[in-house]
């Protein structure tokens, strides 16, 4: 063999092994980026719920860009347990838009939307009752001292993935101080979440949050990974000796990505 073509068949093979590596180191970033299968969360949630958590952020960012739920919530606010509601979510990822429109337990408006980037920061409200006979339509900051007066989170920080986000942040500031405490709980039936099967996942918390929170137990669909019962505990009640209920989330009927009416997110939907 010549040195002429042995120097090209020598850089034609380095050429060929530097793709085949660099494709290798491409396909294997990829699989670690790509949420577990099946079989390996379940692993993950016995074994490391911390992981398994962080894993179902992954299945969210992959499948999911917006759904429509029946949600069931409970809330203590100003100190004084509140009754149930029933409400009908309608929501979107980008940009997060949320739609609600009261079933039961109505209070102050029995419609709400909020788009972030829309209607100057404003969410949409049609009062409830008489009312909403004179005024179509109030506007206020999603943020407001009102808007917080009426849920203990804002619509700006509604859904599934804030949820799990706000978990994780919380548990990886504890995990820094070796202070935290998870444990998976099983598997279970949640009747309130349309009697979906669950992972079931207990924190507690070494130290309160600065909301009252002393106890967290997330359930978490085994089919779709998503957080579907949330319950939130504070301190021990003297009387009863049981943990006060600080909010209870429960969503059923869940559909994925389906497609809205044009108006699903805008002041016409009120009509």
């Amino acid at each position: 063999m010549t040195n002429h073509y042995f120097r090209r068949w020598f850089f034609s093979i380095v050429i060929a092994c530097g793709l085949a590596a660099s494709y290798a180191a491409f396909s294997s970033a990829g699989g670690e980026d790509s949420p577990p299968d099946a079989s390996s969360m379940t692993n993950l949630a016995r074994n490391d719920p911390f992981a398994f958590l962080e894993s179902c952020l992954k299945h969210y960012d992959r499948d999911v860009r917006g759904y429509a739920l029946t949600m069931q919530k409970q809330e203590r606010l100003q100190g004084r347990l509140q009754n149930k509601e029933v409400i009908e979510v309608a929501f979107k990822d980008r940009p997060h838009s949320v739609s609600l429109h009261w079933l039961q337990g109505v209070r102050k408006a029995d419609r709400v939307i909020y788009v972030a980037g829309e209607n100057d920061g404003m969410m949409l409200a049609h009062p409830a009752g008489t009312a909403g006979m004179l005024v179509k339509v109030v506007r206020r900051k999603v943020d407001s001292e009102e808007a917080r007066q009426s849920g203990r989170y804002t619509l700006d920080q509604f859904g599934f993935k804030n949820t799990l986000t706000r978990a994780i942040a919380s548990m990886q500031t504890a995990q820094k101080k070796g202070a935290l405490r998870l444990e998976f709980q099983g598997e279970a039936k949640v009747i309130e979440a349309g009697q979906r099967v669950c992972y079931k996942i207990k924190r507690t918390y070494s130290e309160p949050e600065a909301d009252g929170t002393q106890e967290l137990t997330l359930y978490v669909d085994r089919e779709n990974y998503l957080p579907i019962g949330v319950v939130v505990k504070g301190k021990v009640e003297p009387a009863s000796g049981n943990r006060e209920l600080l909010g209870e989330y429960f969503f059923r009927n869940v559909r994925l990505n389906p497609e809205f009416k044009p108006d699903q997110f805008k002041e016409a939907s009120f009509n």
